[in-house]
């Protein structure tokens, strides 16, 4: 028998030489080759299909021996398609719309209608902030909330993606109207650093990961072990972002606001020129007290000494001494107290730490000042000259400085690539985001095709969102995502076609009720042979809270939840952690969700107004299957309406904490808290958070 040494050694052999094997065929990897548009298979049963898409995953469930399951029923597919284009639920005139209607023509107008509404544009762009560590600033007038809107308008106006990709890298370097007309401030840019520090990295990480699909980071230390990408290819890139510079400036869009800082700006000056004219000899005296303290903290420091443990006596007479020189020092510069109480020189004793640190916030808004009076302002600008040559630091695959020109990687661009300090005296960024969004390019249009797959069927035809390099797992569908990615293109990359494709798909509207084995459940499931039961977002928990407040007349009905949310509820549904890019959120399950129903205020605010609403209705029965349409998306069953009475009926109030509500139309306080607890019930449960 071996010894467990000679096991070891040869099983790091063979992994060593599959590493080998893998790196001489990383060209050859499929993300890498170009996008070619397969034909579409031929299936067995021709009912099921409604268009190319559903072949070529039929094709696949065919090979297995299953066949697809059949079609969700009307209002759960409403519920479904509700939430996936607008984050909202669908509302009971739509539900009665669809209840009454024949055929599937209505389904399609539904869709259409769902994204033409402006809930489409905000909840896809949350999508995508998701990718580009978005955090709004939280201070008044300083804020990167433009970069927000217009990527809500960008999905709104079904902007072509590899515009919305070229704007976001090198808007302010376009030519043309697309530059300056479509965005509020030039530069608000997805690859801008959230912080100075390593700022290069954190450019070139979201790049790599948000723009390309690769990732970037180990080539910085090392030529990537996973990835044909050298040490050469990242400083290569880096460079192009070296060459521009990024302005941290506040972003003052009204025009209020910025009279108000130099109207400060000016009222700063003023004071300073009176600081300075104030009576030397008085504030002598204050800096002559400020250094008696500082000694009397030294002579203090000393007793702790053991050296000076002989001197302790003589010390401590020092200390005593200055200690009555101080307050003999006090009570003199009291009795001046009129003279010393001038405003400039009391502001300065008690705003000390305050002024230099109001010092720092007017110089920044005294390069806002420059920078304003420029004819093209921008928060990101070319360098001039663009820095060429950047030195790869020395590694273990770099013995040495090595400048690299700028360029792209060479396993995409090709060797024959010309540095773009040849042809270019830009920083690159233009021509980088022409390079990412041209047709040719074999990754882009993969990259979005297979995100946007994910946000609608609940995981993307490779489960790698954000790296579709050898590190990445493959596609389950290579041929589909191939097709997808073509039509994405041919379509003139239109977003909003592409998913509405999907969505109109017999594979989008199957069921998710399955009789099956577990094996054959998991096995549907990688196949796309069942829907997936989706949780709600956090961000659609808030909005469905918020209609259930509002009357369907409201104009709040339909806010949007602010991006400084409580953040109680992002811990508890698993928001977005906005310091990371965040491709897939994670979807826990835990009783503290369901304690958040049963004792959040939000919650209890939430459905006293509905409970209040209800009211109006006639009787329970109406007012439970109301409740029903409004939190289910569906109709009540007898069964249901006959839970709720018995709810109802049986709840047990505690006396002492009933409250009469603000609200003159609310029903009496007992009524109020029962309704109030059914509801809560009603959100605490499966079918209100997850989509099926």
């Amino acid at each position: 028998m071996p010894k467990i040494h000679q096991i070891l050694a040869n099983a790091l052999t063979l992994l060593c030489v599959g590493n080998l094997l893998q790196a001489a065929d990383f060209s050859k990897h499929w993300a890498f080759q170009p996008v070619k548009r397969p034909p579409v298979p031929e299936v067995k049963d021709t009912s099921w299909p409604g268009g190319d898409i559903d072949r070529f995953i039929q094709t696949r469930l065919e090979a297995k021996g299953l066949k697809p399951t059949p079609r969700a029923d009307r209002l759960q597919l409403m519920r479904r398609l509700s939430f996936t284009l607008t984050g909202l639920p669908p509302s009971p005139e739509d539900l009665d719309k669809h209840l009454k209607a024949k055929g599937d023509s209505l389904l399609t107008k539904y869709v259409d209608a769902l994204m033409a509404s402006p809930e489409f544009g905000e909840h896809w762009a949350r999508h995508w902030l998701d990718h580009v560590r978005y955090r709004p600033f939280k201070g008044k007038g300083l804020t990167n909330d433009p970069y927000r809107l217009w990527v809500v308008r960008a999905f709104n106006e079904d902007m072509p993606y590899n515009l919305f990709l070229k704007m976001q890298i090198a808007g302010d370097l376009m030519p043309g109207p697309n530059s300056k007309a479509e965005v509020d401030l030039d530069g608000l840019v997805a690859v801008r650093p959230f912080s100075l520090k390593n700022r290069h990295t954190q450019q070139l990480d979201l790049l790599g990961r948000t723009f390309m699909g690769l990732s970037l980071f180990c080539a910085r230390c090392h030529d990537h072990k996973h990835e044909p990408l050298s040490r050469e290819d990242y400083f290569a890139l880096q460079g192009i972002f070296e060459s521009s510079r990024v302005m941290e400036l506040p972003y003052l869009k009204d025009k209020k606001q910025f009279d108000e800082y130099t109207k400060g700006l000016a009222q700063k000056e003023a004071n300073e020129k009176k600081l300075k004219a104030a009576p030397l000899k008085e504030y002598g005296r204050v800096a002559q007290l400020m250094d008696l303290r500082r000694r009397l903290a030294d002579e203090r420091k000393k007793l702790d000494d053991p050296k000076e443990a002989k001197n302790r006596e003589k010390l401590q007479k020092n200390i005593d001494k200055f200690e009555k020189d101080e307050t003999k020092r006090l009570a003199e510069i009291k009795k001046r107290k009129l003279k010393l109480d001038a405003p400039e020189v009391k502001e300065y004793l008690r705003l000390q730490d305050a002024i230099r640190a109001f010092d720092q916030k007017w110089k920044k808004v005294s390069l806002f000042e420059a920078f304003v009076d420029q004819d093209d302002p921008k928060l990101i600008a070319d360098a001039r000259p663009p820095k060429e040559g950047v030195k790869v630091k020395p590694g273990k695959d770099v013995p040495k400085d090595a400048p690299v020109p700028r360029r792209f990687p060479v396993v995409l661009a090709g060797t024959q690539q010309q540095p773009l300090g040849n042809y270019t005296k830009q920083s690159g960024r233009l021509e980088l985001a022409e390079w990412l969004a041209d047709a040719q390019n074999p990754i882009t249009a993969r990259l979005m095709v297979n995100r946007i797959w994910y946000y609608l069927l609940g995981e993307g035809l490779s489960p790698s969102l954000s790296n579709l390099g050898h590190s990445g797992q493959p596609p389950t569908h290579p041929a589909l995502l191939d097709y997808l990615s073509d039509e994405f293109v041919q379509q003139g990359w239109s977003m909003k076609r592409l998913i509405r494709t999907i969505v109109l798909s017999a594979t989008y509207q199957q069921t998710s009720k399955l009789t099956a084995s577990p094996d054959e459940q998991d096995l549907r499931l990688g196949l796309f042979g069942v829907a997936r039961v989706k949780r709600l977002e956090v961000e659609s928990i808030w909005r469905t809270l918020n209609l259930l407040e509002h009357d369907p007349q409201s104009d709040e009905r339909r806010r949007e939840p602010p991006y400084d949310m409580v953040k109680e509820m992002e811990d508890l549904f698993d928001g977005a952690d906005r310091d990371l890019i965040v491709p897939r959120r994670s979807a826990s399950i835990s009783s503290l969700q369901a304690l958040f129903f049963m004792n959040s205020e939000h919650v209890k605010r939430s459905t006293e107004k509905l409970a209040t609403r209800l009211h109006r209705l006639s009787d329970d029965p109406a007012r439970i299957s109301q409740a029903f349409r409004l939190l289910y998306g569906r109709v009540a069953s007898k069964a249901d309406v006959a839970r709720g009475e018995a709810f109802l009926k049986e709840w047990k109030i505690d006396a002492s904490s009933l409250q009469k509500s603000r609200n003159k139309n609310a029903p009496p306080p007992e009524v109020l808290a029962r309704w109030q607890a059914y509801l809560q019930a009603l959100l605490a449960t499966n079918e209100f958070l997850f989509i099926h």
